[in-house]
């Protein structure tokens, strides 16, 4: 009787140890190319790290960009290791390294990061992966078709004469980028929404109601903080209340004003369509294109175009501003375009002709883009550097620091607009210049958002002479997802003498 007690005892210790063994091997397997990541990780060169912080606070730094980003091929090379907490993401700045990831679908997948962005931008084109964002991909695509793009000339030119005629009532010395924000807003608000730049007292009351006019990124916040990573932690902050409401402001309004759209349309009063009217029509031939998805991604162009539009051509005036021989080379395009008329409005063949003007704003986009860094996700193993980075690992783009590499791109802190020469663009690889990053999830409106910026800049350049403010010509990039400007940027604005506003003086 003792001998089989003891026989089951063994057989329940062993059954047991076997389930425990189960378990670990099948833990080993599920956390291995996390394993895998951190082993790799720790061969790689990097930025000193803090113990189960890792460089999380490193965000927040008011000098990041220039400190951290800038140098960093320069210091660590073309592959570096980063810390969030204790999760490695590897930073990939060669640009033929950013050809094996950026242009195969197989890592065109967004990593956990973008899901913190959902409060903020919605479930749209930017935060979206997988089969959702592909097939909403191909469905918005056809809206920005060139001959679509054409469409919306008009509402840039109503746009830039409006920033015009508030300059002319401003002061000499300005901070330009509130100014171009404001344009920016009014640009967004007629092509994405319908609400017309020039208003009636209703559509007023209209836009000054809009919260696409404030709300708070929280991203940064929360990167700094991983404790706040974990939703269970942050839905208990003030922040995430706040978050939620605004989110909920930013789709009631959206909603609204689509079935403002549907009722235009229905009563055939549309003059100028909007993406929203597009959207609309997605909707009505493919019902899983929801009332739902179009909120999404309308809120997603409406926030996304206010930031990175509104900065690029407010850096791109600046430069411009600090730069005398390339702003007279601008106006001396402009005048071959237009001559002495400062009032006509561009067309399409216009703002192809002004290609020493897009070359400065390509050179703005080389320094300062407008998304500094974005992530992917690997989605299966890949040799990047001759190393093997597993699948599901964390990548890092910086377009900020790629687009510093000094083999490729000389002096690189140097504002040269003549590095974006066809001569000279043709010696490049063609991945080592990604302000709208490239491949399958490249910018859907980078088309778009080049012939607003030619608008604006050609419109103040047609009537100003742009002048440095003196004790205010150094810019301070700051990193807040998106590129900001620390301090402003301020110029003095000179009014051009012609014939037509001679006239108008006397």
């Amino acid at each position: 009787m003792l001998f089989y007690r003891m026989i089951e005892k063994a057989s329940f210790v062993e059954l047991w140890s076997f389930i425990a063994l189960v378990i670990i091997c099948g833990l080993l397997y599920y956390f291995s190319n996390y394993l895998k990541s951190v082993i790799l990780a720790l061969q790689l060169p990097g930025p000193d790290a803090t113990p189960v912080i890792g460089n999380s606070t490193e965000i927040l730094e008011d000098d990041l960009l220039r400190r951290r980003m800038g140098p960093a091929y320069t210091v660590f090379g073309g592959l570096i290791r980063l810390w969030l907490s204790i999760i490695p993401f590897f930073a990939v700045l060669e640009p033929h390294d950013l050809q094996t990831i950026l242009s195969s679908k197989k890592h065109s997948n967004k990593n956990f990061l973008y899901g913190l962005l959902h409060n903020f931008l919605g479930n749209g084109l930017i935060t979206n992966s997988g089969m959702k964002w592909e097939t909403h991909r191909k469905l918005i695509q056809p809206s920005f078709h060139i001959t679509i793009l054409e469409r919306y000339l008009g509402t840039f030119a109503d746009a830039s004469q409006l920033f015009l005629d508030k300059l002319n009532k401003s002061s000499s010395e300005l901070n330009i980028a509130s100014f171009v924000n404001q344009c920016i807003m009014d640009i967004l608000n007629e092509a994405v929404l319908g609400v017309p730049v020039i208003k009636n007292e209703k559509e007023m009351l209209i836009t000054e109601d809009s919260p696409f006019r404030s709300g708070k990124l929280v991203v940064p916040h929360r990167v700094s903080r991983p404790w706040l990573l974990l939703n269970g932690f942050y839905k208990l902050t003030q922040a995430a209340a706040e978050e939620l409401n605004q989110k909920k402001r930013l789709n009631d309004f959206t909603r609204k004003m689509i079935q403002t759209r549907k009722k235009l349309r229905e009563s055939n009063e549309i003059k100028r369509k909007c993406l929203l009217d597009y959207m609309i029509e997605i909707n009505e031939t493919n019902p899983e294109f929801t009332e739902d998805d179009i909120i999404n991604e309308a809120c997603t162009f409406m926030l996304a175009g206010q930031d990175s539009v509104g900065a690029s051509t407010a850096l791109c005036i600046f430069l411009i501003a600090q730069n005398q021989s390339v702003q007279q080379k601008c106006f001396e395009e402009l005048n071959l375009i237009f001559g002495n008329d400062q009032q006509r409005p561009p067309t399409w063949n216009d703002l192809k002709e002004m290609r020493y003007l897009e070359m400065c704003i390509k050179e703005t986009l080389r320094l300062y883009p407008s998304v500094p860094a974005v992530a992917r996700k690997l989605g299966e193993d890949t040799i990047i550097s001759k190393y093997r980075i597993p699948s599901g690992s964390n990548i890092l783009i910086s377009p900020y620091a790629t687009h510093r590499i000094p083999h490729i791109y000389p002096n690189p802190e140097k504002f040269d607009p003549e590095r974006f020469t066809p001569e000279n663009c043709e010696k490049r690889h063609p991945y080592a210049y990604i302000p709208f990053i490239a491949g399958p999830r490249k910018c859907i409106g980078d088309k778009f958002a080049f012939l607003e910026i030619k608008t604006i800049i050609s419109k103040i350049l047609r009537n100003y002479e742009l002048l440095p403010v003196p004790g205010k010509t150094i810019l301070k990039p700051a990193f807040r997802i998106t590129l900001r400007a620390s301090g402003g940027l301020w110029i003095k604005l000179k009014p051009r003498m012609n014939e037509y506003n001679r006239i108008e003086n006397e």
